[in-house]
């Protein structure tokens, strides 16, 4: 959805407007990080009540409790805001700096492997700005709906109260690592099958 939302929105522009190709970029990519956030959000939210808590029995438990609790509201809005301040500006970076960095002429030399490499350094690049936005996030999720609801604003003032700062980068190293080999897959992958299509 992510790529197809960039590649939609970019094309729109280019055909619509005269804008500088790198706010172009930047435009298509912030659009396609509003757009996965309605989906990232409920899906988010079951994974981080599962991992926080053993007394769902699955995904389809967990989801009838939210509901049972919270209403419909509670699997596809608690989380939305901080999602969405974490998603536009991060495929903002990850789209801008992936075809900055595939146009360069070390995209040639690397050849086959410049998704894979470009790919690694976009993701960590498009993490590390809002992982403590994540990290708020993840707490406003866990919420199960049991106890006072708890906003974004105030996850971040108890967060800080109570680990100062290094609190919103716990975790850091391994999701890296993870957007490292994730997005240079994810790259790989797709370029691998563009170039098949058109081929």
């Amino acid at each position: 959805m992510a790529f197809s939302a960039n590649a939609s929105a970019l094309t729109f522009l280019q055909d619509s407007f005269a804008l500088p190709a790198v706010v172009s970029l930047l435009i298509a990519a912030c659009f396609s990080g509003f757009i996965t956030s309605f989906l990232v959000t409920p899906i988010e939210r079951v994974k981080v009540l599962l991992q926080s808590s053993s007394v769902y029995k699955n995904e389809l438990d967990c989801i009838q409790n939210v509901i049972a609790k919270e209403g419909v509201v509670g699997i596809f809005s608690r989380g939305l805001c901080p999602t969405l301040a974490r998603e536009v500006p991060s495929y903002g970076i990850y789209f801008l700096i992936y075809g900055i960095l595939i146009q360069l002429p070390l995209a040639a030399q690397l050849g086959n492997l410049a998704p894979l490499v470009f790919g690694a350094l976009t993701g960590m690049a498009s993490w590390i700005p809002v992982y403590p936005i994540d990290v708020v996030k993840t707490l406003v999720q866990a919420n199960d709906g049991s106890s006072q609801d708890v906003g974004a604003l105030e996850v971040t003032k108890q967060l800080y109260n109570d680990r100062g700062i290094r609190g919103f980068f716990d975790g850091l190293t391994p999701k890296m690592l993870r957007a490292a080999i994730n997005h240079s897959v994810t790259f790989y992958v797709y370029d691998l099958i563009l170039h098949s299509l058109i081929a």
